[in-house]
């Protein structure tokens, strides 16, 4: 379910039903996870644990929805897809809907401290004194599991309970003194193979490699059950596959980004992600902006694209036959706007090669090309022009 359509009111059920259909949806058949993560485990066994946590995340997001007039009741109050709480799209949803990185770092904390065990009833065991060990001090710095106020452990306890989770020797119910805290296990009543889940998405979380802090893998990893890591030995860039990340844009949006990501691919394009929800395709050979064909960014307000400008040296560019809608965003920051580039919104400091020029309707504009402009893709007639757009930037690189 998409709730990029923006129907309905949009609270912690309208985000709950984003996040869950974030979530990957299989495992490929072919998925081969590395030995350093297999614990002993058959890939039956593997597998049957990564399922078991997909479904736990499914549950748990029907629950957040559920019950959204009992959790972050005051916070959620202020929650605006587009307004000014914080920032955009993902970002903003920390700040009035602490909930989700909450449970996220609670289960990832003990998913990465818990040590597995397998048997007739598999447990993941954790030692009270192991969650003073710090796993990212960025993180922690401000999110602390360890810190988490009594009455905000019991609130996930009890949520975490009506899902089948417990927690054997841990009274998470009133204050814990972890440091006076044994050895306490985690079972689940409702899959046995969750303990196996758990433990193995907060590892495939942490193998990604420069992600500044952990708390920024979360929304993008953690929550989606992303399974991806497990399959390198050591940490890899954190990379998401497109198509599965528009699964939660609208059913048109999503067609299109995959006839557009295969037009892409198919023409030679290598594509690049960031922790900031952007997908990058550019020309092989060429680098930076330089050779950008676009760029795709997606979040709970929606798909935007910003298009390549090669092809606008060329007389017969795209720039004079974009209906208004779509041109006055680019002219909008045409006019002595400089990005990345320089750092500064001087035009002349941009760096050679970077100022691109386009004629609209007899005014000849200039622009950086570090200079954002964000199309959206909501609209068909957007999606239109932007396709014709992008052809036209591959032919200009003999790639069409």
């Amino acid at each position: 379910m998409s709730t990029s359509a923006h129907s309905g009111k949009e609270d912690l059920a309208f985000v709950a039903n984003y996040y869950k259909a974030m979530v990957i949806p299989r495992t490929p058949d072919d998925f081969v996870v590395a030995e350093r993560f297999r614990h002993g485990l058959t890939d039956d066994e593997i597998r049957a644990g990564i399922a078991a946590f997909r479904e736990f995340l499914y549950m748990l997001f029907d629950k957040l929805a559920a019950d959204k007039d009992a959790i972050d009741v005051e916070t959620g109050k202020k929650y605006e897809l587009y307004g000014d709480i914080g920032a955009q799209g993902n970002g903003k949803i920390c700040n009035c809907f602490p909930v989700f990185i909450d449970l996220a770092l609670m289960l990832f904390s003990l998913g990465t401290h818990g040590k597995l065990e397998i048997g007739l009833e598999n447990k993941l065991v954790v030692r009270g004194g192991d969650l003073f060990t710090v796993i990212c001090p960025v993180t922690e710095k401000y999110h602390s599991f360890i810190k988490m106020r009594g009455a905000r452990k019991a609130e996930l306890r009890r949520l975490l309970s009506d899902l089948g989770l417990r927690f054997h020797g841990a009274d998470f119910f009133g204050e814990v003194d972890f440091a006076k805290t044994g050895v306490f296990s985690i079972t689940s009543d409702r899959n046995g193979f969750f303990p196996v889940g758990l433990k193995l998405i907060a590892e495939a979380t942490a193998n990604n490699r420069d992600y500044i802090k952990i708390e920024n893998l979360f929304d993008s990893a953690f929550l989606r059950c992303d399974f991806y890591p497990l399959a390198n030995a050591t940490p890899k860039k954190h990379a998401v596959k497109i198509t599965e990340y528009a699964n939660g844009q609208p059913p048109q949006v999503r067609k299109w980004i995959g006839e557009i990501d295969a037009l892409l691919t198919g023409s030679g394009c290598t594509v690049t992600n960031n922790l900031s929800c952007e997908s990058i395709y550019t020309k092989p050979k060429l680098k930076n902006r330089m050779g950008m064909v676009c760029k795709i960014y997606m979040d709970i307000t929606g798909c935007f694209i910003t298009p390549g400008v090669n092809h606008f040296a060329n007389p017969n560019n795209i720039a004079g036959m974009l209906p208004d809608s779509i041109a006055n965003l680019v002219k909008a920051k045409a006019e002595r706007e400089c990005g990345w580039c320089a750092h500064s919104r001087r035009l002349a400091q941009c760096k050679p090669g970077c100022p691109f020029k386009f004629t609209r309707q007899g005014v000849e504009y200039e622009k950086c090309r570090y200079a954002e402009f964000r199309i959206p893709l909501d609209d068909a007639e957007n999606r239109k022009w932007v396709r014709k757009w992008i052809e036209m930037e591959l032919e200009c690189a003999g790639q069409l």
